[in-house]
Formats: structure tokens, sequence, C-alpha cells
């Protein structure tokens, strides 16, 4: 079962950090916040799994028609920039409806999943959101995300005093090698 992409948002739900674990990530957009998305950086060999394409004839940018005979190679996707809000606005909108309908204000969402991947969510108390993209399986992967958070975040983002943690004041991303290698092995287990 393989990893297909980590985000963590911060509290201004911005996308702090990225990594993409599939041969063909999104590209950069003009936004994107320095040193979140690295998009040079080649995907590790137990990654060879790439993201499930759509059909053939059938368009990928969410406008419902279709395109001629075949794919179009030229196409490049959504910008990470896009693609992260729409990440975010996922969560978002599915929290908020699972509070209304649960009545109670805790945390009770934890991953949705559809034929093609499973999102995996876990929101901290200090209001870091970390969501993990897998390809569809029966168990959850939150226990692995509080390990992230509270391993390596912990150790190498929260406790060291070179890492600025809040994207509005510094206007940067979480640039710490350290963590994103932890990530690295963490989620190669997956």
């Amino acid at each position: 079962m393989p990893a297909y992409s980590f985000y963590v948002f911060d509290k201004h739900c911005t996308c702090v950090y990225f990594a993409n674990f599939a041969p063909k990530g999104p590209r950069a957009g003009p936004s994107t916040l320095p040193n979140v998305y690295r998009p040079s950086l080649t995907p590790s060999p137990s990654s060879t799994t790439a993201l499930p394409a759509a059909p053939d004839g059938v368009d990928e940018s969410g406008g419902g028609g279709t395109v001629g005979a075949g794919k179009d190679e030229s196409r490049s996707g959504l910008a990470f920039d896009e693609e992260a809000k729409l990440v975010y606005g996922i969560i978002f909108s599915l929290r908020n409806m699972v509070k209304k309908l649960a009545g109670r204000e805790d945390d009770s969402f934890h991953s949705f999943s559809t034929s093609a991947y499973k999102l995996h969510y876990l929101y901290t108390a200090t209001a870091y959101h970390f969501v993990l993209v897998t390809s569809p399986m029966p168990e959850s992967l939150r226990y692995l995300l509080r390990q992230i958070y509270t391993g390596p975040f912990a150790d190498h983002v929260v406790r060291n005093p070179m890492v600025q943690m809040d994207s509005a004041s510094s206007g940067k991303g979480i640039d710490n090698d350290a963590f994103r290698v932890a990530v690295e092995k963490s989620l190669a287990a997956v």
C-alpha cells in the first residue's frame, strides 16, 4: 500500500510542509511558500506506484467534459498551491460536517476513502493538520500521523530554534532536512 503524499497545514490554513511520493507530483505555483515543495527531489525507490490516472478520454481538470481521442500529454495538472487548497478545503468541509452531524465538539473525523485513494487526518492541539494520502486500504494510519507529530515534528521542528513556526510572519514553510528525512523513513514502511 503506497503513500502518495503528505501535507502539514498550520493554523493559518497554509501548507507549510509537503512530501510527494508519487513519481509525478504537482508543479510549483506562484504563491508556494519557500521550501515547502521541492519539485526537483526524486521520489524514493520504494514509491514506484503512481496515483491512479483517469481513463483515456476523461478530462481530469474537473470541467466534466472529455478530451478528444486520448490523454493530452502537454497538460501538467494542478499547480501545487491549487492542490493544497483543495485538500485543505476537503478537510475543512468534512470536519465541519462531521461535527454538526455528531452534535459534539470533539474531533471525530479521522479519514475518508474513495476508490482511488484514502485520506488520513490528524488535528493536533497546536492547530496543525497532518494529512496523509495513500492507496485505499481498510486500516487507518492515524497512529502513524500521531507518531510523526510526537516524534520527528516535535524533535526537528518544534524544539529547533532555527525553525520559524509561524508561516504568516516568516513567509516560509518548514525547511528542515532532518524532518524531511525522518518523515520519509516513517512513511517508507507504509
